[in-house]
């Protein structure tokens, strides 16, 4: 909720800029090595290691003069965050075991980022941070079967958020909503391109078991800034 009120206090300061200030529209897509925080609950066995997703996100931003080279960027970006699960069945079990081993949530996200840009010689170093609130529009799911370590059959299965538990063979109920905070550092160049890193940090607990999950994620993207304010 701190996030949120967060947010909101960041929009409406952009609402009381906007009038008079120079808005540049900016679009950005790139890399994401995305993670899921777990932690088991108090009466769970240790949850497997989460490893590191390769996936992408692509969105745009509003760039809003709010003080000299200082600037407030409100977005709406789509992500896909997750992980991948360390399942690969059981040694010395002659039984076939099916295993949950690649999480992949598809999320509208919605960030609202404060920076200040440094002038350098090729352009303007932005360097901020803010909040984000995100909604899951779809989950999808590897379910592997393997059999003395030797993987038998793959396939994709879809997220179903009516249910509880909603990803095979585990104990997560994951809910949708998600928010936390981010860090950014932009390189803004002497033309329209542009080329950033971004960390995400969830602070919202997606799963609704005994445990704890939370997204993560580092981000390389490129992007282009149109009619920014210092042309």
């Amino acid at each position: 909720m701190k996030c949120l009120k967060f947010l909101c206090v960041l929009a409406c300061m952009a609402c009381a800029t906007i009038v008079n200030a120079q808005v540049s529209l900016g679009l950005q897509g790139g890399y994401l090595n995305a993670t899921m925080d777990a932690s088991p609950g108090n009466a769970e066995v240790t949850r497997p290691d989460s490893k590191a997703l390769h996936s992408w996100q692509a969105g745009f931003y509003l760039n809003i003069p709010v003080f000299p080279n200082g600037a407030l960027q409100p977005g709406l970006s789509y992500a896909v965050k997750g992980a991948n699960r360390s399942f690969n069945g059981q040694e010395g079990v002659n039984v076939a075991l099916p295993g949950a081993t690649k999480i992949r949530l598809q999320y509208l996200e919605l960030p609202v980022d404060l920076v200040y840009k440094i002038p350098v010689g090729i352009g303007k170093l932005a360097l901020g941070g803010g909040g984000y609130a995100a909604y899951c529009i779809r989950g999808d799911y590897d379910l592997a079967i393997y059999k003395e370590g030797k993987l038998l059959q793959s396939s994709s299965q879809r997220v179903d958020f009516g249910k509880n538990p909603n990803v095979f063979s585990t104990d997560y109920n994951i809910h949708r909503w998600d928010a936390g905070l981010n860090a950014t550092a932009t390189i803004e160049f002497n033309c329209y391109l542009t080329l950033g890193v971004k960390y995400s940090y969830g602070l919202v607990d997606i799963d609704r078991s005994g445990g704890s999950l939370k997204n993560r994620y580092f981000g390389v993207n490129l992007g282009i800034l149109f009619n920014r304010e210092d042309w």
